[in-house]
């Protein structure tokens, strides 16, 4: 990976500042068919790039032998600062290749002091709602499952901020925190489902049922929740000098 990612920095003339997994690998239900979601931040090595007339390459996106995307470090900055859920799951990611100057800690530190809570619950739920309505467990295939399990993982999400006045750690979603968050009866349905992800196989009629139900409840129950969320601070002052620091951009 290191290599792979040096290669990167030399054919685009960049340094990844940050470079992690996402999706099935970072989350923990991985099976042996599930692909190898890399994610970095990046600076362009010639600053003047960022003051020419036009703007310099903001998305590097790479397909072997991962299926890669970075984000150049303006373009990262201006999502974080309208508190991209993206960058909410990177900062987080367990699986980090790339952490130049503590820069995964940092990112974390702006999720958690500034980032609107009801921004991401608002993402989360909507993305829950617009999966569901596609899923039929009348014809259930390894597809509906899959869309099960990322329902109700974003419905665990939810509900961790709705039960919490600021984004803290206990709400990174992560398989292990998101145990903390669910119920007794939600976690059954989430680990059925994640075990029958890692082995390829379909969980049995009666409990697609179960997790149908499950989910269609909690969609009902926190849209009635999310307006009381928190909308977040202004970050663009922090964000602007993180920025600067980064390109050198320092006075005296």
């Amino acid at each position: 990976m290191e290599d792979w990612l040096e290669q990167i920095e030399t054919e685009y003339e960049i340094e990844i500042l940050f470079a992690c997994e996402v999706g099935s690998r970072a989350w923990g239900y991985d099976s042996v068919s599930s692909d190898q979601d890399i994610r970095f931040i990046y600076k362009h090595r010639d600053t003047r790039k960022y003051f020419s007339l036009d703007l310099p390459l903001q998305v590097i996106t790479v397909k072997s032998p991962y299926d890669a995307q970075g984000w150049d470090i303006q373009k990262a900055f201006h999502l974080q600062r309208k508190s991209n859920p993206n960058l909410f799951e990177w900062s987080f990611s367990p699986n980090v290749y790339k952490n130049k100057s503590e820069f995964q800690r940092k990112l974390q530190h702006i999720v958690e002091t500034g980032y609107s809570s009801y921004s991401l619950g608002m993402h989360y739920l909507n993305l829950a709602k617009r999966i569901f309505k596609d899923t039929d467990i009348n014809k259930f295939t390894n597809q509906e499952q899959k869309h099960l399990l990322y329902c109700l993982r974003s419905l665990m999400i939810v509900k961790g901020l709705t039960h919490s006045s600021t984004v803290s750690r206990q709400l990174i979603p992560t398989e292990e925190n998101i145990k903390m968050i669910g119920s007794v009866s939600e976690q059954r349905v989430y680990l059925k489902l994640i075990n029958a992800k890692r082995k390829d196989e379909l969980i049995v009629a009666e409990d697609r049922k179960i997790a149908h139900s499950l989910i269609e409840q909690l969609i009902c129950d926190y849209s009635s929740e999310i307006s009381a969320l928190a909308k977040g601070t202004n970050l663009t002052k922090p964000l602007n000098e993180w920025l600067w620091d980064i390109l050198g951009l320092w006075g005296e």
